[in-house]
């Protein structure tokens, strides 16, 4: 999937009038091949790890340091996923993204707000702004980077390899569903759109400044469509309810608060949070399609125990 869109937004940068008119630099092309360049990565430490002769210990160094090191390489391996998934997230960030599509989407995404509402959700949210609610919620907002890398920890520590592995798959396909909407339906958000319509700041204690400072400084510019910070905690809610069905209802009700948080704090519209509930269960189910498929390595259990809920015509692989 990486190398796909990697390699689609080379030929579109070749192939069309891109070329001739993009400013394009060194920088600019570390970001559009860096999921490429990270699957080269995971190459290189798969062969060091299969490395492997009848030759004695002292006389294959590689045999030697793929011994030393297969621990540590191994966890690199198993979270490798998160490495390709920030890559390509933060392949946003060159100016690749409006050369593609030099036109923002806020427009057609606030005049769908104002057609379900009847006006701005963030502007009727203005009479509930308190300090308080803004801490609570920029907390749950920033909660998302602990909170799906520290489910996938918890099954990798029972050692679950199998709600592991989808969990992973799960997080990087919605992902990539992700990056190429904000390439299709680039758009800043609530924020800066409607920035002089506000009639009050979101002020909040020194925890929110220091939220607020953080996720400014990692964010790029153009994500608004799906919301993922509520994409990817919804599809995590349905492998809680395939692994750990007890928390399925919590993991439903982080879901909303985070919905609500996305919108109070002015990152995205409405439609952003309406949009993650069709791309999440989307990229569920073309997640375990891909993973029933896979023609690589497969983990025999994982690909049964999905193959059973796939149609029964496609079920063979």
């Amino acid at each position: 999937m990486a190398v796909t869109v990697s390699g689609s937004f080379l030929i579109l940068f070749f192939t069309t009038r891109l070329f001739y008119g993009f400013g394009f630099g060194p920088l600019d092309f570390v970001f559009i091949m860096l999921p490429i360049g990270v699957l080269g990565v995971k190459s290189f430490l798969g062969l060091l790890l299969a490395s492997e002769t009848e030759a004695g210990e002292n006389s294959d160094p590689m045999k030697f340091l793929a011994d030393y090191f297969r621990p540590l390489l191994k966890i690199v391996r198993d979270w490798f996923p998160f490495l390709l998934l920030s890559a390509c997230y933060y392949s946003l960030g060159c100016n690749l993204l409006l050369r593609v599509n030099a036109h923002t989407a806020d427009a057609a995404l606030a005049k769908m707000d104002a057609f379900i509402l009847g006006n701005q959700a963030s502007l009727m949210l203005e009479s509930w702004i308190n300090p308080w609610l803004t801490d609570f919620l920029n907390i749950v907002y920033f909660s998302h980077l602990i909170f799906f890398p520290g489910v996938a920890l918890y099954f990798y520590l029972v050692n679950d390899r199998n709600a592991f592995r989808r969990l992973m798959m799960g997080y990087l396909t919605i992902m990539l569903l992700g990056v190429t909407s904000y390439l299709l339906v680039p758009a800043v958000g609530p924020e800066n759109f409607l920035a002089s319509q506000y009639t009050r700041d979101l002020n909040g204690h020194a925890i929110s400044q220091g939220v607020d400072y953080i996720i400014h400084t990692g964010r790029v510019a153009y994500d608004c469509f799906p919301s993922l910070h509520v994409g990817i905690p919804l599809i995590l809610s349905f492998y809680l309810r395939d692994y750990r069905k007890k928390l399925f209802i919590p993991a439903l009700v982080y879901v909303a608060v985070m919905g609500f948080a996305t919108i109070y704090l002015r990152y995205h519209y409405v439609v952003d949070v309406v949009g993650a509930f069709a791309f999440a269960p989307a990229a569920y189910f073309l997640n375990d399609f891909l993973l029933a498929h896979w023609p690589g390595e497969q983990i025999s259990d994982l690909s049964s125990e999905i193959k059973n809920k796939l149609p029964r015509q496609d079920r063979q692989i």
